[in-house]
């Protein structure tokens, strides 16, 4: 079971929704370093700036705050880690590069290229409206496609 259904598990096992009482940087990492890796090396796959960014990510001042979180304490560690990471990306790359096959393929701009673009490269949905030539209507309603995709459980 991964920390997600946990959180929705009402089968009497100790929830990681709320701890008890604030968390320790280390125990924060021991919980749920493994997940913001994954969602770190998402958006930035070099495995080395990826720890780089998990390292700021759990020395960063706003973990603290996720102890008084309005939701759980995993779903703030995800916010910041892909904070950082789009971040992180984004001093690698100019906010006007996309490589040339997003840009010169408009025709191909299906719901995963643009959730790509939004998700993991941190581009807001005008930007990617601009870089593939269409609107943003046409942006959101991609989005609304790329989570129709999933089945609902």
């Amino acid at each position: 079971m991964n920390e997600l259904e946990r959180l929705n598990d009402n089968s009497g096992h100790q929830s990681v929704s709320k701890p008890s009482g604030p968390l320790t940087s280390l125990e924060v990492y021991d919980k749920y370093g493994a997940m913001a890796y994954g969602i770190i090396l998402q958006i930035v796959p070099q495995p080395n700036l990826a720890q780089e960014v998990l390292v700021n990510v759990f020395s960063s001042p706003l973990l603290q705050s996720c102890n008084s979180y309005p939701f759980t304490f995993a779903v703030c560690v995800i916010k910041l880690a892909r904070a950082k990471a789009v971040e992180a990306k984004r001093k690698l790359m100019t906010i006007g590069t996309v490589s040339a096959e997003h840009t010169n393929n408009s025709h191909e701009s299906t719901p995963e290229l643009i959730f790509d673009l939004a998700f993991r490269q941190g581009f807001s949905p005008e930007e990617v409206a601009e870089k593939l030539h269409i609107s943003k209507s046409e942006v959101l309603k991609a989005f609304h496609e790329f989570f129709k995709s999933f089945p609902h459980s």
